[in-house]
């Protein structure tokens, strides 16, 4: 029986506040094989595990308990380590409807890349890292560039020993370019968005090539997303949005099949209902990354995995 990969998004955010260490630990706990996460970088240069390039209103609180104005936008370029871990983000549940289960963590901070590998290591030296970079081509002035983005996460990975564990992923591309310019046995997974009446990084809102994809245009490819993987020469995994993945769906775009007989394991996110992540894994998929890693575990050990 072949190893599927559990991914718990943002550590477990159905369970627990996302991207805080009660939602790693509690990952943990559960059994999954790899920790999804998302990183930004301080006013300092640190690496902290936060999704928004801002601290979001939704997310946390100030110290003395109180909201956060929508605007203006408290984004971690410009603020130091100390006053991002000064912020409460673990009270606030974003999405009730979405996580009636989530249990609130009062006191949650933000934590730093290397807070989370330490708890990680400490319960489990065997855990997977799986760490977006929050980089947006469309919006440079909201974090570090691509290059500064790719130096800071492989300069923390070889620190940790972490080079066989740890793949990054990004929407931008140039991120996975650089970090296989700086240490080639770091894995590397390309994300994309695709929604035919919608958001797509494989498509410039003005026309032409994305500039999510660095230097390539995907209509170059005819539609072979596999060629395009290919062409790069950087890239590991594939790790699209679950939709382009079913034939029955308009925003499908090519097969589990195709995808892997050009070498690509596939890893797409975010799937949180049992019949999808039944559907999925009937079609091959080599992981998932959900936000109930739980239901996804039970699922498996039902199929005998």
């Amino acid at each position: 029986m072949r190893q599927f990969d559990v991914q718990g998004h943002r550590g477990a955010r159905g369970r627990r506040p996302e991207n805080t260490l009660p939602a790693f630990e509690y990952a943990i706990a559960l059994g999954v094989t790899t920790l999804e996460l998302d990183t930004g970088i301080s006013a300092d240069g640190v690496v902290v595990v936060c999704h928004n390039p801002v601290i979001h209103p939704d997310l946390c609180i100030d110290g003395c308990g109180d909201r956060l104005p929508n605007f203006p936008s408290l984004y971690l370029k410009d603020l130091t380590l100390e006053e991002i871990q000064s912020f409460d983000c673990g009270s606030l549940n974003p999405n009730p409807k979405l996580f009636p289960q989530q249990i609130a963590v009062p006191g949650a901070i933000i934590p730093t890349l290397q807070q989370v590998f330490d708890l990680a290591e400490a319960r489990n030296p065997q855990i997977r890292y799986n760490i977006e970079s929050k980089v947006n081509p469309l919006h440079p002035e909201e974090a570090y560039s691509p290059k500064e983005f790719a130096e800071k996460l492989v300069v923390l990975i070889e620190q940790n020993q972490l080079t066989e564990r740890a793949m990054i992923q990004s929407f931008d591309w140039r991120v996975l370019h650089r970090v296989k310019q700086l240490n080639p046995t770091i894995q590397t997974a390309a994300l994309i968005v695709h929604h035919v009446r919608g958001h797509s990084t494989l498509r410039s809102p003005k026309g032409g090539a994305s500039p999510f994809l660095a230097d390539f245009d995907f209509q170059d490819f005819q539609g072979n997303l596999a060629a395009l993987l290919q062409a790069t020469g950087y890239i590991d995994v594939y790790s699209p949005n679950f939709e382009t993945l079913l034939p029955e769906s308009p925003d499908f775009i090519q097969s589990v099949q195709e995808l892997h007989a050009a070498g690509f394991p596939i890893i797409p996110w975010t799937v949180n209902h049992p019949a999808l992540m039944h559907q999925l894994i009937h079609l091959g998929v080599d992981g998932l990354i959900t936000d109930f890693p739980d239901r996804l575990l039970q699922l498996l050990e039902e199929k005998g995995f």
